[in-house]
């Protein structure tokens, strides 16, 4: 899904431009695995700086070890194979190294002053949280009121409380309850994650393995 697109790429480029072919190629891959983390930004609001390493980078070795082959007696079937076992050892390496890196994942440490601010989703979506417990919500997502509904998006007032360990959406992590003062939607426990540089609060509505995740940010 990477490679033999990236080198259709790098064939249509400009017959004057200089440099080496698969240099070429290495660049269409690149180009490409960065559009795959973007789409994932958009579709699944991953973090493009946690998924752009992986996306740009699992093309590389394949790209290197085809031009390696390119010349030697190999027929191209076994140039592919060699291409495709490269992207193999890639991706294994790539999931054991992030499976660990799960594994080490701690979620930053805000207290309550410092997840007072404005969050924000791509949505447009707008979670201010005040320094006094109160809150202002616009279209934010909110647990649905019938059982039908996942989620409904409320405006209003409300209120806001830091919790730690709570069993809110079965997490043991700490996040941040939002009550409405109207009857909009259930309250709602986002919690924090992202990094200590970029913080998040999410929610996932539904299915635990298909529902719809929310995520708010900051500026």
């Amino acid at each position: 899904m990477q490679i033999a697109p990236a080198a259709a790429l790098a064939r249509l480029r400009p017959r004057t431009s200089r440099g080496p072919e698969w240099a070429w190629h290495l660049a269409g891959s690149v180009l490409i695995g960065a559009g795959w983390s973007v789409l994932g930004r958009v579709l699944r609001g991953w973090p493009v700086a946690d998924t752009l390493p992986w996306c740009a980078g699992v093309g590389v070795l394949p790209v290197l070890v085809l031009h390696a082959l390119r010349g030697r007696p190999w027929g191209g079937c076994g140039v592919w194979l060699g291409s495709a076992g490269a992207s193999f050892a890639l991706l294994v390496v790539c999931g054991v190294a992030a499976a660990s890196l799960a594994d080490d994942y701690e979620p930053p440490q805000l207290s309550a002053g410092q997840l007072a601010g404005d969050w924000q989703s791509a949505n447009g979506a707008v979670l201010r949280l005040a320094p006094g417990g109160r809150a202002e919500l616009t279209r934010v997502p909110h647990g649905g009121v019938d059982g039908d509904d996942d989620f409904t998006l409320c405006d209003g007032t409300g209120a806001w409380t830091r919790e730690e360990g709570s069993q809110w959406q079965d997490t043991h992590r700490d996040g941040v309850l939002v009550r409405l003062d109207g009857d909009c939607g259930q309250d709602t426990y986002w919690t924090i994650g992202g990094t200590g540089q970029h913080p998040e609060l999410f929610v996932l509505f539904g299915d635990p393995d298909a529902g719809d995740l929310r995520i708010l940010t900051r500026d």
